[in-house]
């Protein structure tokens, strides 16, 4: 059997190492994946409330969606199912989960505007704007 002690381990092959030094050179605010406070804040602040989105989304499902629309609307939305892999785990025809869906939607949409509890936890995304000249330049190389 043929050893070569010069090689590293196999797991180590493909790991790419990077100098301490190079790694002290990066400031914080230049890393890729630096946030500010506030961004920190207003994420935490988003998965808040659509923690309670959710919340109400799931107790009026419950209480006003058969079970099948209910579990079709959990695999296509929750889980990222298409329609026919819906139908397929449902054990109906992908026309019938999408109908299902459909109907599901349209009862939600109904106690959407009979119960609007929902809308003081929600408040459309803002789009980041764009990055600060001095953040532009640091983010490029020289």
């Amino acid at each position: 059997m043929y050893h070569n002690k010069d090689r590293e381990p196999r797991e180590n092959r493909n790991a790419v190492k990077i100098p301490q030094a190079m790694i002290d050179e990066l400031s914080r605010r230049q890393g890729a994946w630096y946030e500010t406070q506030e961004e920190i804040a207003a994420g935490l602040d988003w998965g808040r409330r659509r923690a309670l989105l959710m919340r109400w989304v799931r107790r009026h499902m419950a209480g006003r969606l058969t079970l099948r629309e209910r579990r079709c609307i959990e695999l296509h939305y929750l889980f990222g199912l298409n329609h026919r892999q819906v139908g397929a785990a449902t054990g109906t025809a992908g026309s019938s989960a999408c109908r299902a869906i459909q109907r599901g939607l349209r009862k939600l949409r109904l106690a959407a505007d009979e119960d609007a509890t929902w809308r003081r936890w929600w408040r459309p995304r803002r789009v980041a704007p764009p990055p600060s000249p001095e953040r532009r330049k640091a983010g490029r190389p020289s």
